[in-house]
């Protein structure tokens, strides 16, 4: 039976090429059901809970469909899950925003005292090999908040991991910031805040939607990858400048998209967003994206000073 009257005249815009939902068998008034040892006859209040049930079933399927194939008719803006909820969407999105701001103030914080007190920096100098410990550290976290739910979600310990990341990205900031001068990192700085606050306008109010396209995001991302490792691998044996060029690009490129989707993701109303309960998550991969493509155009910004 397919839904009719004035409350679905909206639902007759579907494309027709999609097939219809599977229904509930249509009943007609006077038929007898077998239900067990028993035969039910059909009444009127019957046939027309079995209507409203149908309808149901199809309004939910058409929202399924709109949701996927974001149709060109369709309002970006439409929100599914709790996300639906403005007071839920806006306290998620405040959490988000108010841990990446405390995350940046420490990366800040700790950048700084390795560039303007020189015990620190002889101390990072001396000790070089950290770094590596810090990397190790932070992978360790990260893959903690990305593939565990009980790590990322549960409280004291989601928060004691999304401190450990940043106190090791922050050091990782501060390895590489101590190489360049303070104007340089102070007009990177400012370049990673332009293209932070445009890159979150646009994929806040933009109608095109980068979660609809992971796969070719995915495939652009290994592809940049592997070329990022094999252009450092050549650097280790030759020495070619422009290949420090190629690699800050590739690598502004990458985590500008990337910072486009996860916005897109806190944000909501696209077809892939993240649970009100992934504020860690949510905050992680924010953070990440900002501090590394603060060093792609640290190195960027260098290549032309060193020029």
């Amino acid at each position: 039976m397919q839904p009719g009257g004035s409350e679905t005249d909206e639902l007759q815009q579907t494309p027709q090429y999609i097939p219809g939902p599977p229904q509930l068998p249509a009943l007609v008034k006077g038929q007898k059901l077998k239900s067990g040892p028993y035969t039910i006859t059909v009444t009127d209040e019957m046939v027309a809970r079995r209507e409203k049930e149908n309808l149901e079933l199809y309004k939910a399927w058409v929202h399924e469909q709109r949701r996927r194939n974001m149709l060109p008719e369709e309002d970006a803006d439409e929100y599914i899950g709790d996300f639906k909820q403005a007071m839920i969407r806006r306290s998620f999105v405040r959490k988000v925003f108010c841990l990446l701001t405390l995350q940046l103030i420490l990366t800040i914080c700790i950048v700084a005292i390795f560039m303007f007190v020189l015990d620190a920096q002889k101390f990072m100098i001396l000790h070089w090999y950290l770094w590596i410990v810090a990397m190790i550290l932070f992978m360790i976290t990260y893959c903690a908040v990305s593939f565990s739910v009980h790590a990322r979600r549960t409280p004291p310990y989601n928060y004691i991991c999304l401190f450990l990341l940043t106190i090791a990205m922050s050091y990782l900031a501060a390895f590489v910031s101590v190489f360049y001068s303070v104007e340089m990192i102070l007009i990177a700085l400012g370049m990673t805040a332009m293209v932070t606050i445009i890159i979150t306008f646009i994929a806040t109010f933009s109608k095109f939607d980068l979660t609809m396209r992971a796969g070719l995001l995915m495939i652009f991302g290994l592809v940049a990858v592997v070329s990022i490792f094999t252009m450092i691998i050549i650097l280790l044996f030759t020495y070619i400048s422009v290949l420090r060029l190629l690699i800050s690009i590739i690598g502004t490129l990458l985590l500008s998209m990337y910072l486009y989707f996860d916005v897109q993701t806190i944000m909501g109303g696209r077809r892939v967003e993240l649970s009100p309960d992934e504020v860690v998550f949510a905050a992680t991969q924010i953070y990440v994206d900002i501090v590394l493509l603060y060093q792609y155009l640290l190195m960027f910004m260098g290549f032309f000073h060193d020029a």
